[in-house]
C-alpha cells in the first residue's frame, strides 16, 4: 500500500468534520469545537494525529445528541472498521511516518494492506457521506459551528 492511500484516507476522515456555540448539548458543542483543531491537522496532511483524531471521533460519537446519534454511529463504525483493518495488517499509528516515507514497517502483512486501502474507501460511500453532511448541518444549526 502506498503512503498516499493512507494519507488520502486520513484526509477524508478530517474533511468529513472540521468548528460550537450554544444551544443543543453544550458539552458536545464544546468538544466539537475543540476537535476542529485535530481535524484541521488531518486536512493539512498530518497523519501523525490520526490516532488522536480517531479517539476524538469515538468520544464525539459517545456524547452526540439524539438528533445526530445515528449519524455519529455510522462514522464511528467506519472508523472502528479502519482501526481493525490497520491492526489486522500489523500497522500501528506510530508506523505512519515510515509509511509516508515509502517504508514498509517491520511486521506489516503486505497481503492485508490491500484490505486497509479498501476499508479506507468505504469512508467515502454514500452512507458515510450522508452521515457527515447531517452532522455538519446539525453542528451549524445547533452549535453555530461550520464544519469543513
Amino acid at each position: 500500500m502506498k503512503a498516499s492511500l493512507v494519507l488520502a484516507g486520513a484526509i477524508l476522515l478530517g474533511s468529513t468534520l472540521t468548528a460550537c456555540g450554544g444551544g443543543a448539548d453544550e458539552a458536545y458543542c464544546k468538544d466539537l469545537k475543540s476537535a476542529t483543531k485535530t481535524f484541521d491537522n488531518l486536512q493539512s496532511g498530518d497523519v501523525g494525529g490520526l490516532e488522536k483524531a480517531f479517539n476524538t471521533f469515538h468520544k464525539l460519537a459517545g456524547e452526540a445528541p439524539s438528533e445526530v446519534e445515528s449519524d455519529w454511529k455510522v462514522l464511528d463504525d467506519g472508523i472502528t472498521k479502519v482501526e481493525k483493518s490497520l491492526s489486522d495488517a500489523g500497522i500501528k499509528f506510530s508506523d505512519f511516518a515510515k509509511i509516508q516515507s515509502g517504508q514498509l514497517p517491520e511486521g506489516v502483512d503486505p497481503t492485508k494492506l490491500q484490505k486497509v486501502a479498501a476499508t479506507f474507501t468505504t469512508l467515502s460511500d454514500e452512507k458515510f457521506t450522508d452521515a457527515g453532511n447531517a452532522i455538519q448541518k446539525h453542528a451549524k444549526d445547533s452549535c453555530d459551528v461550520t464544519l469543513k
